[in-house]
């Protein structure tokens, strides 16, 4: 959790005014996080059919009018959305100013150029959910989870700038993206009372400094200890930004015995989880996030893999504040479609390194993150172009984040058939496809029981798990296996009934 001074972090997400695309008349003040997709009718006919409960998508208008006080010129104005689902588009005063095509990833959008200072300014939002199918579960629509206005002045430490690491259980190691200034220093306090200070000079606009914990208490997710740091950027003398957040202490590590928080074994007890909260739809507030864990954690669970899409910021919150390992992940798909408008293919080869690069800085100063997943059930990995694909990307993720593993949902049932030139989850999403069957990796194979079999294999799955309840003596018998992960139809219940 971070605060602000200096540059000062606002919540901006009351008084937009909402509507569909083509129902202007229709418009209505709404507050964020919201989710127009819930608010749809039902219909047996929506082409998303069971995966996003039959509500339809659509073309969805927020739209804002803020002050610009003329105090703010000459500084730096920064928007941050969390996630907006999908094909966001963002106009200040009718000037398109940002775009984002992914509806997870957050992303942030300067604002100083295109603002009329002293006066009135029109703020537009467009999300476009209206090509469907483009999700295998429930997708939500619109601006899902928070917006955040940044304004700062000429010396400043950067959104997510701040990369805390703990390589040992006594030391942290910090470094800071800054603009201007000269130092930076460092605080780190336990319950209100300094512990450890530190100062670095700044070196080509970073700063990098390490500090010595003395008897540190350590986090995992049986004890979730956190610390508050602050760090304060100097410029002649004087503070002229400081940044405030929680951190946690705790090392990773494998080896043959399996994964050791801390120097200890830990057998994973984990559930997959999709990023939507029940009857609120997509929407992500802090309550419902830690609602969830809260129930996750009293039946027993000790991890979550995030399926298959980025976490919300209030997610990987609540996971550090009660005790969660989680692994985060990317993306459900890369080059082959999984449904006919989904983020693979031109969407995923454009924006990868922007998306991918967005998850990993979301998470680095996570405790409760212990690794991160660069994809699910990826079929083109029997490819050539889908390996090379997997090699560059675990190398990107490592060079911004070399202190979590990377791993990867692997299907070897869905990697034979796009090896053999089949289909991969329906065989008629993609009517598309039938111009490329004679490709190999097509994702169009009608002739083959690809989604009726391969649906059939996860109905007896999810029905032989359906009450299961962790029983942690079997599972330390089997010390090899260190993850076990819950299907989400099966969490979703469990979630439910509470």
């Amino acid at each position: 959790m971070e605060g602000r001074e200096g540059m000062v972090k606002s919540d901006f997400n009351l008084g937009w005014i909402f509507y569909k695309e083509g129902h202007e008349r229709d418009k209505k003040e709404v507050a964020l996080p919201h989710d127009a997709m819930i608010y749809e009718q039902r219909s047996r006919e929506a082409v998303t059919a069971g995966a996003c409960g039959y509500f339809p998508g659509g073309k969805y208008v927020y739209e804002k009018s803020f002050e610009a006080p003329v105090e703010w010129e000459g500084k730096k104005i920064i928007l941050e959305f969390e996630g907006i689902y999908q094909q966001a588009q963002v106009y200040l005063n009718g000037q398109l100013t940002g775009t984002n095509i992914y509806g997870y990833s957050n992303f942030y959008v300067p604002l100083e150029n295109g603002l009329v200072y002293g006066e009135s300014n029109q703020l537009k939002v467009v999300a476009d959910n209206s090509k469907c199918p483009n999700s295998r579960w429930y997708s939500g629509s619109g601006i899902y989870r928070k917006v955040n206005l940044y304004v700062g002045g000429e010396c400043y430490i950067h959104p997510e700038g701040v990369k805390i690491t703990t390589p040992e259980i006594d030391r942290i190691q910090i470094e800071a993206d800054v603009t201007g200034g000269e130092q930076l220093r460092a605080l780190i306090f336990d319950k209100g009372r300094k512990i450890a200070e530190g100062l670095a000079e700044i070196k080509e606009s970073l700063a990098k400094l390490s500090l010595d914990i003395q008897k540190a208490k350590l986090w995992d997710a049986e004890n979730p200890y956190l610390y508050e740091y602050q760090l304060e950027l100097i410029n002649d003398g004087k503070v002229v930004d400081c940044v405030k957040g929680f951190l946690g202490i705790r090392t990773l590590s494998w080896d043959t015995k399996g994964f050791r928080v801390n120097g200890k074994e830990v057998l994973l007890r984990g559930a997959c989880i999709h990023h939507d909260n029940g009857i609120l739809g997509g929407c992500s507030f802090r309550e419902a996030e830690e609602r969830r864990i809260r129930i996750l954690k009293e039946a027993g669970f000790n991890a979550i893999r995030c399926s298959h899409n980025p976490a919300s910021k209030d997610l990987l919150l609540a996971c550090d504040k009660l005790g969660m390992y989680v692994m985060d992940e990317f993306a459900d798909q890369w080059l082959i479609h999984k449904n006919p408008y989904d983020y693979a293919d031109a969407d995923f080869r454009k924006n990868w390194q922007q998306d991918l690069r967005a998850m990993v800085l979301k998470n680095y100063n996570h405790p409760s993150v212990i690794m991160n997943s660069i994809g699910n059930e990826i079929s083109e990995l029997a490819l050539p172009e889908g390996q090379e694909y997997c090699r560059k990307m675990a190398e990107f993720v490592r060079s911004i984040d070399p202190s979590r593993p990377v791993t990867l949902g692997v299907n070897l049932m869905l990697c034979s058939m796009t090896a053999k030139g089949g289909g991969i989850y329906g065989d008629k999403k993609d009517k598309k496809g039938k111009k490329k069957e004679n490709q190999n990796g097509s994702q169009t194979m009608d002739n083959a029981p690809t989604s009726t079999f391969f649906n059939m294999l996860m109905n007896i799955a999810g029905g032989m798990i359906e009450k299961w309840q962790p029983n942690r003596r079997r599972i330390k018998h089997q010390r090899k296996h260190s993850q076990a992960l819950i299907s989400e139809d099966t969490i979703m219940r469990l979630l439910a009934m509470r």
